[in-house]
């Protein structure tokens, strides 16, 4: 723990009464109380508003903590990933998000169950987004734990704690719209004080010549390429991929008024992202020509608000870093609840009230934010990797059914099935062999689950018209 001024006190305590005053606001009235607001905020949300929560729900503690430690041991040539997330953005802006929207469903697994005419793809699908989704949240919660331990020397267990309580109370009174209006003030946070830091970090540390000429003679590798051409291609295409169909975001799309605020939604979330993408590329690398060694570079973050910013600037810093947790966790939390009580308790009871969904929504919202927490306790890779992981899996089981299947007329219920449960234990199994022929398991994931999907369709029985008529004009 660092001797730290008031001021990270006074701002952090400032930052959570504003988040819980915006989930008790929204929460207000009965309009909260029905699945239609809870899950898509009643279809209001405009595109700034919008595009904000998009980008605040996918800067997560992989991009302020996971990204920057990243950064910080392997230099410049890290930042190569991000192309290939904006490329997945395009991908959902062109063929995938705006039909989510025009469908207009409560949840993804709403729109699997519909488009391919079967409940067992329904269920299919909303159990893995609930395992994928535990897995980012277990990456979340670490960040949480190593920042607030880190900065006030709170043990990782209970800074843990802190954060996701946090979150899970204004989630679970203002569902999505909490979520969405939260996250446009997050995500002002996270561009604003880390792109205003940047400058500060690069004079304290004696300008961009010695930082390059240092962090040069450390390790050439630093300021050209640690990793190379394949691994960087695996990256990308990880986020890239599963930003395509990353179910938090698609979730996002329903709240979204119309196709066209989609759109823009998009692209005012992509550049919040390039903001923070070169925010977050610059301090990792600047943070290791001050702290050449560390246990680990998750710590970078949370040592440049701590020791080397002014306090104001510093406590902003922790703030941002909690705001980018914090929006990723809320998402997700209401994403991986309603894959149980809407999708699975829909199925299991399909004459189930809107009341009974809801009440079920409520307890799925505390049960989801709490069993991550059992193994975010346990020891693991940094940050960055336990993200990697999560879209690796969305990317390989997901993209076939559903950026696919949104322009496919030709895809079966046996096609998405089989590539669902095909693309998630490729990956599974290919991380657990050691990655042969050096390629990250997304790529045999996407390539497997793809061709499953292909083959299968053409060998089942096609899906009758009227699943089709909401998807396609042409049928």
């Amino acid at each position: 723990m660092f001797n730290i001024s008031d001021t990270f006190y006074y701002v952090l305590i400032g930052y959570f009464v504003i988040i819980l005053g915006i989930g008790l606001w929204t929460g207000r009235g009965e309009k909260s109380k029905n699945s239609e607001e809870f899950l898509v905020a009643g279809r209001s949300i405009g595109a700034v508003v919008g595009g904000a929560a998009l980008a605040a729900t996918q800067m997560s503690a992989g991009t302020f903590v996971g990204s920057m430690g990243v950064h910080w041991m392997t230099g410049v040539s890290y930042h190569w990933f991000w192309p290939g997330l904006w490329l997945g953005w395009l991908i959902s802006a062109l063929w995938v998000a705006p039909k989510m929207q025009k469908f207009r469903a409560l949840t993804v697994p709403d729109y699997i169950g519909q488009r391919y005419n079967s409940k067992l793809a329904k269920g299919i699908a909303a159990v893995l987004i609930f395992v994928a989704l535990t897995v980012s949240l277990i990456g979340q919660y670490v960040a949480g734990g190593i920042l607030l331990q880190t900065v006030f020397g709170i043990p990782m267990l209970y800074g843990s704690i802190i954060t996701i309580a946090i979150t899970v109370i204004y989630t679970f009174k203002g569902g999505m719209k909490a979520s969405a209006y939260s996250d446009f003030v997050q995500a002002l946070i996270m561009a604003g004080c880390f792109f205003a830091a940047v400058p500060i970090l690069i004079i304290q540390a004696g300008g961009m010549e010695h930082i390059a000429a240092f962090i040069t003679e450390l390790d050439p590798r630093l300021t050209g390429f640690y990793y190379s051409v394949k691994d960087l291609f695996g990256f990308a295409m990880v986020f890239g991929v599963s930003m395509a169909v990353m179910p938090y975001e698609l979730a996002k799309m329903y709240t979204l008024k119309s196709p066209r605020t989609v759109r823009l939604a998009i692209g005012f979330g992509m550049v919040f992202q390039a903001i923070v993408a070169l925010s977050v590329s610059l301090s990792g690398t600047v943070m290791r020509s001050l702290f050449p060694t560390l246990n680990t570079g998750d710590a970078a973050s949370s040592l440049m608000a701590a020791t080397v910013v002014p306090p104001l600037v510093g406590a902003l810093l922790v703030v941002a870093i909690l705001a980018a947790i914090m929006s990723t966790v809320s998402g997700v939390i209401i994403v991986s609840s309603s894959a149980i009580s809407h999708d699975i308790y829909g199925l299991l009871k399909p004459n189930a009230t809107d009341k009974e969904k809801m009440r079920m929504n409520k307890i799925w919202c505390l049960i989801a934010g709490v069993i991550p927490m059992f193994f975010a306790i346990r020891p693991f890779d940094m940050v960055q990797f336990i993200i990697i992981l999560q879209s690796s899996l969305i990317a390989a089981f997901f993209f076939p059914a559903v950026a696919i299947g949104l322009n496919w007329k030709g895809a079966t219920k046996a096609g998405a099935i089989a590539s669902m449960i095909v693309g998630f234990c490729t990956v599974i199994i290919w991380r657990e062999i050691g990655n042969p022929l050096g390629l990250h398991e997304v790529i045999p994931g996407v390539v497997f689950s793809c061709i499953v999907y292909y083959v299968v369709s053409k060998f089942t029985k096609p899906l009758p018209r009227e699943a089709l008529l909401p998807f396609f004009k042409d049928v």
